[in-house]
């Protein structure tokens, strides 16, 4: 099986985007999930929860001509209950 990271990298050609799951985990969030990322570029937007309840959007861009990707999560407001629930409620603000 390939690895995650090598597969975002290879779809992309972007170094560097394949690795918004080991920085989530830095910023102390063990779950996430994707949302969309059907962004060549990495432009990318996941969910991210501590306990699997309460969802943040996370979003990763790329910083293009500079090497890399800015990423943040916005946690002022959260979407609850599951994965599926939080991205239904989350998606439907922004359609």
């Amino acid at each position: 099986m390939m690895n995650e990271t090598y597969v975002a990298e290879q779809a992309t050609g972007c170094v560097g985007s394949g690795d918004y799951r080991s920085w989530a985990a830095k910023q102390g969030f063990d779950r996430l999930e994707v949302v969309d990322w059907t962004s060549s570029a990495g432009d990318w937007t996941f969910m991210v929860s501590r306990d699997g309840e309460c969802w943040f959007p996370m979003y990763q861009e790329n910083r293009w001509p500079r090497p890399g990707f800015d990423r943040k999560i916005d946690e002022s407001e959260g979407y609850y209950g599951t994965f599926e629930e939080a991205c239904a409620e989350f998606c439907g603000r922004y359609s």
